[in-house]
């Protein structure tokens, strides 16, 4: 009687064995390549974050330079050597000949992650020359505490007083490893 029931298995366990094994063989390497791929995401975020995190140099060399020719004529023209817009534009931010047209805009991080740094600024005007010339809308000016009749058509407008702010955006690249490239953008005014 065992002699006849060895006989008749004749290694149906081990087909079941053999498919169960590539199973688990599938499995694994679906796994490894799921956390190969984690692996890369979390570090492009990595990335992407340093970048990020070293615009601030941009930002404070862009302010630096508004800082010290605010009040001057030279803020009235386009003096694309200095990254400097004085009219409002969109240009493409992908060409790299737009960013490469001033040398000096080129700031090093002091973050060590070997990313490289430049800014423009763009004035947020209408058109080049002074910003209270007629025709060119780019002061905004803040109201009075409260209303006063007059300078309008209307009894009941509101007088602006007060010195006129100007608005600048500066738009910083960021160029780090793996291709990362992160544009940001500030407005500040002075």
């Amino acid at each position: 009687m065992s002699f006849t029931t060895q006989h008749r298995q004749r290694g149906a366990v081990l087909m079941v064995v053999l498919v169960a094994l590539v199973a688990m063989l599938v499995s694994v390497i679906a796994l490894s390549r799921s956390m190969d791929t984690h692996h890369l995401v979390a570090g492009n975020l990595a990335f992407r974050n340093s970048t990020v995190h070293s615009s601030d140099a941009g930002v404070q060399s862009a302010v630096l330079f508004l800082q010290s020719t605010v009040g001057t004529p030279r803020l009235n023209t386009t003096a694309v050597a200095d990254g400097y817009y004085a009219v409002v534009a969109e240009p493409d931010w992908d060409d790299e000949t737009f960013w490469s047209q001033c040398g000096g805009c080129t700031v090093s991080a002091a973050d060590g992650a070997g990313n490289r740094v430049q800014y423009v600024v763009h004035r947020m005007c209408s058109a080049q020359g002074n910003t209270n010339s007629a025709g060119n809308s780019c002061s905004l000016l803040t109201a009075a505490p409260t209303a006063a009749n007059g300078g309008s058509f209307s009894a009941d407008a509101v007088n602006f007083v007060g010195v006129a702010q100007n608005y600048y955006r500066i738009s910083v690249r960021v160029l780090g490893p793996r291709n990362t490239s992160t544009l940001v953008q500030t407005f500040v005014s002075l």
